[in-house]
Formats: C-alpha cells, sequence, structure tokens
C-alpha cells in the first residue's frame, strides 16, 4: 500500500488551532515525543546544494514515546520526489531494545550523526481523519495530514492534485498554514548547519 501526506507550517499557535478543532467536533486522541538520529555513511562534501542525496542514504535510530510505552526502531525512508514534492514514502521499521548501542553499532561501522529531529506530536481525530501537530525544535510547528487511501498505482498528477486537496481541506477548517505542502524537518534543520 502506498500512502501519501503533507506537512505545512502553521501560521498560529496550537492553542488557537486546538480550539477550533474541539468546536468543530474534533478529539485529541494522543500525544508522543520522537527523537530520530539520523545516521549516515559518511558525511563528506555535504552542502546546502545535495542535502537530499545525503539524506536518502540514512538510516534512523528512533525513539517514539506515547503515553507511558516507548517504541525504539531502526527506520528507513525511501521517498520518492518529483520536483521537491514528496510523491510517496516506504518505511523500512526494525524493532530495537537499545538506542545507545545502535548507535554505536552505526558509529563502528563508519556512519556519523548527519542530524537530530526532535519533536512532540499531538494528533486531533474526526470521522477518520487524524491532523498531527508537530512541535519540531529548533523549526517551529508544523502539520501533518496522511491519507489512507491507497495510492499504490496512481500517476504522479493524481498525487499532487490530491496533496493541494489535503491543503485546501485544512484551510477549509478555519486553519492558518503556508502554501507548502511538504516542509522536510531533517532537511531544513541540516541546512540550518551546513556551511556551503
Amino acid at each position: 500500500m502506498k500512502q501519501i501526506e503533507i506537512t505545512t507550517r502553521l501560521l498560529e499557535d496550537l492553542n488557537s488551532v486546538s480550539k477550533k478543532l474541539i468546536d468543530l467536533g474534533f478529539t485529541k486522541i494522543r500525544t508522543s515525543f520522537i527523537d530520530d538520529i539520523y545516521m549516515c555513511p559518511s558525511l563528506n562534501g555535504i552542502s546546502k546544494n545535495n542535502i537530499p542525496q545525503y539524506l536518502k542514504k540514512c538510516v534512523l535510530i528512533r525513539q517514539l514515546n506515547v503515553g507511558e510505552k516507548i517504541f525504539k526502531k531502526l527506520t528507513y525512508k525511501n521517498k520518492i520526489f518529483n520536483n521537491g514534492m514528496i510523491l510517496s514514502e516506504e518505511k523500512i521499521n526494525v524493532d530495537i531494545n537499545d538506542i545507545n548501542k545502535a548507535k554505536d553499532l552505526f558509529l563502528a561501522l563508519n556512519f556519523e550523526e548527519l542530524v537530530r529531529v526532535k519533536y512532540e506530536c499531538i494528533v486531533y481525530e474526526k470521522d477518520g481523519l487524524e491532523l498531527a501537530f508537530q512541535e519540531v525544535e529548533d523549526l517551529g510547528l508544523l502539520l501533518e495530514y496522511e491519507n489512507k487511501n491507497d495510492f499504490e498505482f496512481s500517476d504522479d498528477e493524481l498525487i499532487k492534485e490530491t496533496k493541494n486537496h489535503m491543503l485546501q481541506e485544512i484551510k477549509a477548517l478555519g486553519i492558518k498554514t503556508t502554501d507548502e505542502l511538504d516542509v522536510k524537518k531533517a532537511y531544513e534543520l541540516i541546512e540550518k548547519k551546513v556551511e556551503i
């Protein structure tokens, strides 16, 4: 199954958005904390012009805290792009027991830490529609909306149209956002620290 999502930047605070959503009948269904360490085989030659090539090689060491439960995983994300738009993403997840030992393993294999992405995620839901608000350390407040339909055999144009429609759905709820469809957390954080 191939799913698509959009991630846009909020232009208002979470309290304001929360009130709007609750007034519309949405319910807060979960809060989680995510800590992703992006490990890359080599950082030699990285620049602002080639960040996507380095991200494509990364393995994430992920800790996800949901309530009292803690999940630890190795994750690889295979993102398919077209002119900077993410058309789809497939994930491979492997459960692990120890974040530090996983990082030590990758360091022993000459991987380097490219970036660390930490954020709190608060999810609101109504009639199957889930909106995930992400307060990202050093980046700000984002909104992620995953379309649960299967786009396995959809062409690029249908995916682009669907993503634009998803953004309009968010705006129709009275939520103020940018027109961005694919804010890339790791990319933007790396771009801030890369010199050239």
